[in-house]
């Protein structure tokens, strides 16, 4: 099993994680799917002639999820996510998705959906599925128990909290999402924007949620 960190090269997208384990991939996050040439071009350049195998997007947000129709058209792909996230990304909705705020629209496609405890079989390598509400309500993690490693969107952020002002965001179900987390065996946090991180990774969990009821101290 390998981690493929794909940063960035278009301001909006989020970061993406491209798994490979030995009889399966999967990415993590596609971005908006704006400016798909360089991401595509890592991809292919990673798998080296394997077929993408599957795409999940850890929330509705276009900058996660905008870019799953086009790979999906691109590569074949399974695509996943949550099934109250899912449904707008499946219906095109390009006002929840904040898509349609940018002047963007959200391209329709298929989506299968996920349940909390669902794993995902790589081979060698297996992910279990968090439900993990907050950011927005259909928010999910994907974490290895065996090696601690937690992609974690945008529901942890490593350098605060993430906005909470926008549809279907709940202060209160993030931070007894964080709590969640933080009592995991976190050993590495693969973060929807920034650097992912190695070291200190519970107490960035804990960070967060501090600095959440901090900010909503009066509520």
């Amino acid at each position: 099993m390998t981690i493929h960190y794909i940063k960035p090269t278009f301001f909006m997208d989020a970061n993406s994680y491209l798994i490979i384990g030995t009889s399966k991939t999967l990415l993590i996050d596609t971005g908006t799917g704006m400016r798909l040439d360089n991401l595509v071009a890592s991809l292919n350049e990673i798998l080296n002639g394997r077929k993408l195998d599957y795409i999940i997007a850890t929330h509705r947000h276009h900058d996660h999820a905008g870019g799953v129709s086009k790979l999906v058209a691109l590569f074949g792909s399974e695509a996943f996510m949550s099934e109250v996230d899912g449904v707008p990304i499946k219906e095109g909705d390009s006002i929840s998705t904040l898509a349609a705020p940018f002047g963007l629209k959200i391209e329709p496609v298929d989506v299968k959906y996920l349940k909390e405890g669902a794993h995902i079989d790589l081979g060698g390598y297996v992910l279990r599925v968090l439900e993990t509400p907050g950011h927005t309500i259909g928010s999910i993690c994907l974490y290895d128990e065996t090696t601690g490693a937690l992609f974690a969107g945008d529901t942890v952020s490593l350098d605060g909290v993430k906005r909470l002002d926008t549809p279907t965001a709940s202060h209160i179900q993030l931070g007894e999402s964080l709590k969640r987390l933080s009592e995991l065996n976190v050993s590495g946090i693969y973060p929807g924007h920034g650097i992912p991180a190695e070291k200190g990774t519970n107490i960035k969990i804990l960070k967060s949620l501090k600095i959440l009821e901090l900010l909503y101290s009066d509520d």
